[in-house]
């Protein structure tokens, strides 16, 4: 029995890679097209009051949080031998995960294709949060990009506002 290792990217990758930068230098405004959709996205997704979005402005990844954390206010000092904030966020994770599913089928619903971010729970020092993540494209038409964060928004809205 033996293995091979390899440092290489696998052909595959090293070709898709390849082909992606001949699209960007071929059509370098495919770049400014994808920032304008992701402005445009965040523009509807930004004001409502119900989620953060605690994504870069400039990503097209744009992920997208509840708005119900708190701090867990622990009186007790850190502990110097573990990386973890002494004041980390605490939340309901599968009761985030069970409202973000929600969204994401509400969504689905009105056709638009958002999915939640899978994580290994138990598996990172702090967890991460429960989050939708939405992928922007530059194939995106303005208006399309306008009715895909109006959907969003609206599935945000009513299931919230159905739980309260």
């Amino acid at each position: 029995m033996s293995f091979i290792f390899s440092a290489a990217v696998p052909a595959l990758l090293a070709v898709s890679a390849s082909e992606g930068v001949n699209i960007l230098r071929n059509t370098p405004s495919i770049l400014s097209t994808l920032q304008e959709n992701v402005r445009t996205i965040r523009a509807v997704l930004d004001p409502v009051e119900a989620i953060t979005i605690p994504s870069h402005p400039a990503s097209p990844i744009i992920h997208t949080h509840l708005r119900s954390a708190s701090t867990s206010g622990s009186a007790k000092p850190p502990n110097t031998a573990t990386p973890a904030p002494r004041d980390a966020l605490s939340f309901d994770t599968a009761g985030e995960e069970c409202l973000l599913q929600d969204i994401v089928d509400e969504a689905l619903a009105q056709g638009v294709w958002t999915m939640r971010a899978w994580r290994l729970r138990g598996q990172e020092l702090v967890e991460a949060r429960p989050s939708i993540w939405l992928a922007v494209t530059a194939a995106l038409l303005r208006k399309e990009c306008e009715r895909t964060a109006g959907v969003i928004k609206a599935a945000v809205v009513k299931v919230v506002t159905k739980r309260k």
